[in-house]
């Protein structure tokens, strides 16, 4: 919690009243003698006329607990004590204005309305705010989540606000004004809410133990690489960040009152994979950097054609005749620790131009402002449940999706609305083709594996799929799972881009 260290100007217990139980940190009383003592007021046009004015630091008397002080020795304390002088009306202010201002205290006297108002969980400084929009610009920073609401808490509704910024953090908002909706392209109840979301960078302004702040960087850690924090002077988070500065992969700070504004990059695993799917030896092109081929059904394989395989390791290679690459997929998800994760397939490939496809730096490039790529979207003549009762027929298809529904209504019950929703569509996101970031595909594949593979062996208990040969019926499984990512998708709030797909004939 942040506790507010001060020099107080005024009445002792006025002021305790007024805090109402507050903790601030007092570390003094202070008074002055001088200008508005005297009945002296200056009236000025600019602050920049504060420069032109008289000062005869001899005729300005400071006394902290009834002893007098310096201004050299009020400066010290500002420096390395005290966050503020508080007055109590800012008729008390104004008429020292012009000494204080030329102390180089104009950011730190400050009224106790202010200090409750601005100061509840943070340093608060005019100064301070307006450097940080120079800050974000500077660095590049264009989609930032406000961790701790700082924006809206320090009016920057007042002025047009140019980066894209998120908020956390509902209920503050619900006690105070729409007008935040002007900086906030949206504010979420929980963390949870944004957890799939990603981000130029993270705003995090409240004073925070080290232990606290790892805290909010393990719980952050998919959001973004960058965090910009303000972190106060001789404070123990400054000393932490000082000492294990090597766990960062670049710290830099930028001066500010009573502290420093500190850019912080993480080290992150870099790596970028999309698998491509296969079933039989493929003659491809080559390939852009970072695709690798993946032999899906590999523990039943007739031949070994030297590709990865999906049976080392945890896996479900064995029930490939069923579901499809869904064996992959979980290979991918129990053996791999890739960044960034995608599937497509051996005739399949994703593409922007419609020629090439796509490479890693355009993958990239799009998940910059995207949560996931996906096949576009095709429509049928018949519902998703008639496609699939046309290909395996209706008695197959209806015994088997009933199977799904009861493992659904139990293991992920907020999804079955879902599931039937897309059973009854005309379309689709096709083929199970995706690139995303890791946290995305991890959730995915923690919902699809929760009752995709007890799917799978109570149909085989309960029908003959095993025996029979045709082959599009063994497949009844995985061809109704094949809309299972759209309804994954659907349930979900993501930021979705189709893309087209390059197909291969002959392959």
């Amino acid at each position: 919690m942040y506790i507010p260290r001060i020099l107080l100007c005024g009445d002792l217990k006025k002021f305790l009243a007024a805090t109402q139980g507050r903790t601030i940190d007092i570390l003094g009383q202070i008074s002055f003698n001088g200008a508005a003592e005297r009945g002296e007021f200056r009236i000025f046009k600019w602050i920049s006329d504060l420069d032109k004015l008289p000062f005869n630091e001899a005729d300005f008397h400071i006394f902290l607990d009834g002893k007098e002080i310096s201004c050299n020795a009020l400066k010290k304390i500002m420096d390395t004590a005290a966050d503020y002088i508080v007055f109590e009306t800012d008729e008390e202010i104004t008429c020292r204005f012009n000494e204080l201002y030329q102390l180089g205290l104009f950011d730190r006297f400050i009224t106790q309305e202010t200090l409750m108002k601005y100061a509840a969980d943070n340093f608060y400084s005019l100064k301070n705010n307006s450097n940080l929009i120079n800050l974000l610009c500077e660095q590049k920073i264009s989609r930032l989540l406000d961790f701790d609401n700082f924006l809206a808490k320090n009016d920057f509704f007042y002025d047009e606000f140019n980066i894209e910024a998120e908020a956390v953090d509902k209920n503050y908002f619900a006690k105070k004004f729409p007008v935040v909706e002007n900086i906030y392209k949206k504010i979420y109840s929980s963390l949870d809410e944004c957890r799939f979301k990603n981000y130029d960078a993270l705003l995090l302004t409240k004073e925070r133990t080290p232990a606290e702040f790892i805290d909010i960087l393990i719980d952050t850690d998919a959001l973004s690489e960058k965090i910009f924090a303000f972190v106060r002077k001789n404070s123990a988070l400054e000393s932490f960040l000082a000492d294990n500065e090597r766990a960062f992969e670049k710290i830099s700070r930028f001066p500010a009152v009573n502290g420093n504004w500190i850019f912080i990059k993480k080290f992150v695993r870099a790596d970028f994979k999309i698998y491509v799917v296969t079933h039989k030896e493929v003659k491809l092109p080559t390939l852009p950097n970072g695709y690798e081929i993946i032999h899906a059904g590999h523990a039943q394989a007739k031949k070994d054609f030297g590709y990865l395989g999906d049976d080392s390791g945890d896996n479900i290679s064995n029930l490939n005749l069923y579901l499809n690459e869904i064996t992959a997929l979980y290979w991918i998800w129990k053996n791999t620790s890739h960044e960034i994760i995608g599937l497509c397939h051996y005739r399949r490939f994703f593409t922007t131009d419609g020629k090439n496809i796509l490479t890693e730096a355009k993958a990239r490039e799009i998940l910059r402002g995207y949560d996931v790529i996906v096949v576009k979207g095709k429509f049928f003549p018949l519902t998703q449940h008639s496609l699939k009762s046309a290909v395996c027929g209706d008695e197959l298809n209806n015994f088997v999706e009933k199977i799904f529904r009861e493992h659904i209504s139990r293991k992920q019950p907020d999804y079955l609305d879902a599931f039937d929703y897309v059973s009854s569509s005309y379309a689709e996101f096709m083929y199970e083709m995706f690139i995303t970031r890791r946290k995305i595909f991890n959730s995915y594949c923690e919902w699809l594996f929760s009752f995709i593979v007890d799917v799978t062996k109570e149909v085989l208990t309960k029908t003959n799929i095993a025996e029979i040969n045709n082959s599009r019926k063994k497949r009844v499984v995985g061809l109704i799972s094949e809309r299972l990512m759209t309804v994954w998708l659907i349930k979900n709030c993501l930021k979705i881009k189709t893309l087209t797909i390059i197909f291969r004939n002959n392959i």
